[in-house]
């Protein structure tokens, strides 16, 4: 199922971005002070790049699968209630 990973990455990213938010709601921290100063422009770029290349070669690989698939056609009725 697809619902399990994907409500686990969503909380995921939520309990990282909570984390970080009281500090700016309250008045303790500016956003301008939670920049990061030891990454640098360039750290930022290869990381983007590197996200953009794994996501590109996942989807290749998920029309690949659903493609393959498609081709197959819905199984048949020993495949879904198994022999009998």
């Amino acid at each position: 199922s697809v619902l399990g990973p994907e409500l686990a990455n969503e909380f995921g990213w939520m309990t990282a971005e909570f984390g970080r938010q009281p500090w700016l709601v309250y008045g303790l921290l500016r956003t301008s002070q939670g920049v990061s100063q030891a990454v640098h422009r360039g750290d930022v770029w290869a990381s983007l790049g590197m996200f953009v290349i794994v996501y590109t070669l996942l989807l290749a690989l998920f029309i690949y699968l659903l493609n393959q698939r498609i081709r197959q056609g819905p199984p048949g009725e020993a495949e879904i209630c198994g022999p009998r």
